[in-house]
């Protein structure tokens, strides 16, 4: 029986090491087989992902080489098959897109290959970091460089509105730029942020204001009577931040922030106007500071129509976009073009706004993009054609507030006039929704972000109009 059981025992062991064995040549032969950093991963990671992750960035770990990036392997593995990176929420039944970040499934499948097979680094040189937002993107340096006018002391910690930093116009006379393009001073921090210009509100003039939590003075439309009415004060601070199509220059976010603009157009800046540079911080757990910086670029001949920006919605946006919950119009606030939304009732978990507009006129459209807060769920543009059928244009099915993406279309769209363009929002104030701090709160509509907002851009351009006729420049 000892017999026995020994020659049992020494088979067991034979299959034993011969099925380790078997393992580690299948390993070896998997590890043979995958994708390489300096083969195909390396290139997918830095035209996908490096313009976030690297040093600096906002970001938590930089991607910018095969050491930095192999012990995340299995981490990037998770994201892409699930396709939470890199950041693109089209749903890709509707609308062709610029830009478009969506991976590839063969590049998903690369990256899951990689991961699955040990990340190895191949043989070769690694692939070349490729330019990022960070530097100037235009083919020649910008023709101006515009700074904000201080450096921004940021606190660690707090409550942080939207910062409004004003400055008087660089030029004597009106300009049309061909591209503009945002580079923020401490990319951690910039959340995102737009350049625009705005007249002075009457009764203000151009002066120095401490605005909380910031202790130090912020360039600000401050009243010319020094007495003024807190209430009165209030409101010329948000008549300051009228949305009107022509305001903005540019909308920054991670990974963007430079636009050229189709040829024949251009963005036309008033000289009687001042620049506002409009920042949304997100706050570290240290002090920061910032100081972003803008580049314009000149056109060279007189374009034809002016590149204008429809900024709508609840909470910031005189624009001719009306608010509507389910049939019914709600009433506008005389003289403002604000509407009274109800606030979101807690637990609320599909609770929905529609933006309307009627086009008056014949329009090409050229991107939109949709903003929400916390407790954005989803969001849809549509365009009504004058026969009644429509058509979808952009499906966000699951909004993400970190990342505030513009969708900006390869073919412009005409839209005549006798069209509407109609939004539709939902909202998830439930506790389903991760991102939401507090589900059993009413969710009222303000800049923090904890409020909420519901704002819907496009951009177009007015047939009709031809600024070689312009008389005055």
């Amino acid at each position: 029986m000892t017999a026995v059981r020994s020659s049992a025992a020494l088979g067991a062991a034979v299959l034993a090491v011969g099925a380790i064995a078997g393992t580690a040549a299948a390993n070896e032969n998997a590890a043979a087989a995958a994708p390489t950093f300096n083969g195909e991963v390396g290139r997918i990671l830095y035209e996908n992902c490096a313009s976030c992750h690297r040093e600096g960035q906002v970001a938590p770990m930089s991607l910018t080489s095969y050491q930095e990036a192999r012990p995340w392997a299995r981490a990037i593995k998770t994201k892409v098959v699930s396709r939470e990176m890199p950041p693109w929420f089209a749903d890709p039944r509707f609308g062709k897109f610029k830009d478009v970040t969506a991976l590839s499934q063969e590049d998903v499948d690369a990256v899951a290959a990689w991961a699955d097979g040990g990340a190895p680094q191949g043989d070769g040189p690694a692939p070349e970091l490729p330019e990022f937002a960070g530097d100037w993107l235009h083919e020649r340096p910008p023709d101006y460089v515009v700074e904000m006018p201080i450096e921004v002391e940021l606190p660690a910690q707090g409550e942080f509105d939207y910062l409004d930093v004003w400055m008087e116009f660089p030029f004597e006379d009106d300009v049309y730029l061909e591209a503009v393009q945002m580079r923020p001073g401490n990319p951690a921090v910039v959340h995102h942020a737009g350049i625009f210009t705005r007249p002075m509100p009457p009764g203000t003039r151009l002066g120095l204001e401490q605005v909380q939590p910031t202790a130090q003075l912020i360039p600000q439309p401050v009243p010319i009577n020094p007495n003024e009415d807190p209430a009165v004060k209030l409101a010329r601070r948000e008549a300051a931040r009228e949305f009107t199509p022509d305001a903005q220059l540019i909308f920054y976010r991670p990974g963007g922030g430079f636009n050229r603009f189709p040829e024949g157009t251009a963005k036309l800046v008033y000289a009687e106007r001042n620049l506002e540079f409009q920042m949304h911080y997100s706050l570290t757990g240290r002090p920061e500071t910032d100081r972003s910086v803008a580049g314009f670029w000149f056109a060279r001949d007189t374009p034809r129509r002016r590149m204008l920006t429809v900024g709508s919605g609840e909470f910031g946006g005189t624009g001719p976009v009306r608010i509507v919950e389910g049939e019914e119009q709600l009433e506008l606030q005389a003289g403002t073009g604000f509407t009274r939304t109800p606030n979101i009732p807690p637990h609320a978990d599909d609770f929905r706004i529609t933006g309307i507009w009627p086009i008056q006129d014949d329009i090409t459209v050229y991107g939109v993009w949709p903003h929400m807060h916390f407790r954005g769920k989803d969001m849809t543009y549509i365009v009504v054609w004058p026969d009644g059928a429509e058509e979808t244009l952009l499906h966000v099915p699951n909004y993400d507030f970190n990342w505030q993406i513009e969708y900006d279309f390869i073919e412009p769209l005409k839209v005549p006039a006798g069209s509407t363009l109609k939004t539709v929002g939902h909202f998830d104030n439930s506790i389903r929704n991760r991102y939401n701090p507090s589900p059993d709160r009413e969710v009222y509509w303000g800049e923090q972000s904890w409020d909420e907002m519901f704002f819907i851009f496009t951009k177009y351009t007015i047939d009709k109009e031809d600024l070689t006729k312009r008389t005055s420049n």
